[in-house]
């Protein structure tokens, strides 16, 4: 019987840098090498906003197992990066889950439709009183012209 040859990846296939703003509750963007065209007529690299509820390792797992459905599923998209949202804390406020609900619908406003893998339209979200407008916006349109 003959030997399999064995064969390793030149690059790596996953990449996980630990950043400063790396926390125990925090919210994650999985951005994507090919943009989507929206019904506004813009265009964008984001493919979900989520948020660590069960802990820190969560959006490492979470960007792997999108990759998985995005590769099979989204045409033409052969990387996905991974970029960390982050704020202060309040006091009995969970800040991290008005941030997300925040990003989701700026993300509407601005592209009149949702993610192609989020789901929730951001529960906890209120208009003016956690976050500025402009400032979500602008984290969203960052992403617009991205190169990767």
């Amino acid at each position: 019987m003959r030997k399999l040859k064995v064969k390793c990846s030149r690059t790596s296939l996953l990449t996980v840098t630990r950043s400063p703003q790396w926390s125990h509750r925090m919210v994650y963007i999985l951005v994507a090498n090919k943009s989507y065209k929206y019904p506004s007529g813009r265009r964008s690299h984001i493919i979900y906003i989520g948020t660590t509820g069960v802990g820190a390792e969560r959006p490492a797992t979470s960007a792997v197992n999108k990759a998985n459905l995005a590769f099979k599923e989204l045409r033409g998209v052969k990387t996905i990066r991974v970029f960390i949202a982050t704020c202060r804390g309040r006091r009995a406020m969970e800040t991290w889950l008005h941030l997300e609900s925040g990003l989701i619908q700026a993300f509407r406003d601005l592209y009149w439709k949702l993610p192609p893998y989020n789901k929730n339209k951001g529960r906890k979200f209120v208009k003016d009183k956690v976050f500025r407008q402009g400032a979500l916006e602008k984290i969203i349109l960052q992403f617009q012209n991205l190169t990767i």
